[in-house]
């Protein structure tokens, strides 16, 4: 059953990743510029500001640079996610080691592709291949984090049991 449940979750994130590229551009840039005024704002409010252009779009160069890290950030947390969800079900499955590294960096290297072939198509979007090495990356932190997790934590910890 458990293994039902991390194909179920990979495939929702797959679904999840998908959605988002298939926002067009002008979508996908005010979703990342909302966060951009939220955070703003947050920080106005604990500084005791107020704030008086909440909800509107920046327009500067610095903000425009804090927007494209933020994109960034984005890409490489979906791929991170994805690859941890990959080495869980890898893992479930008992493949483990060297083996299964290949494997699970292939799989999300497959998809950022994908993704950026997706997004030639989107209106709005580009398809750079600096966006598939920030997913790629995202991926490698998250199955290294993984692999950490069940090897330097997960299996110490069962052994002193």
């Amino acid at each position: 059953m458990k293994k039902v449940i991390l194909i179920f979750i990979g495939l929702i994130w797959f679904a999840f990743i998908f959605y988002n590229s298939a926002q067009n551009g002008n979508k996908s840039n005010e979703r990342s510029f909302s966060v951009i005024n939220n955070i703003k704002k947050e920080y106005k409010s604990i500084k005791g500001e107020k704030s008086n252009n909440y909800g509107e779009l920046p327009q500067n160069s610095r903000q425009e640079k804090i927007n494209l890290i933020i994109r960034k950030n984005a890409h490489a947390f979906e791929y991170c996610i994805l690859s941890v969800i990959i080495t869980t079900l890898f893992f479930g499955f008992g493949f483990k080691g060297r083996g299964a590294i290949v494997y699970i960096l292939f799989i999300c290297l497959l998809y950022a592709v994908l993704d950026e072939f997706h997004q030639l198509y989107v209106p709005g979007r580009t398809s750079l291949v600096s966006d598939v090495l920030v997913d790629f990356l995202g991926s490698n932190i998250g199955m290294w984090l993984s692999y950490f997790i069940y090897y330097f934590i997960l299996k110490r910890n069962n052994k002193k049991i």
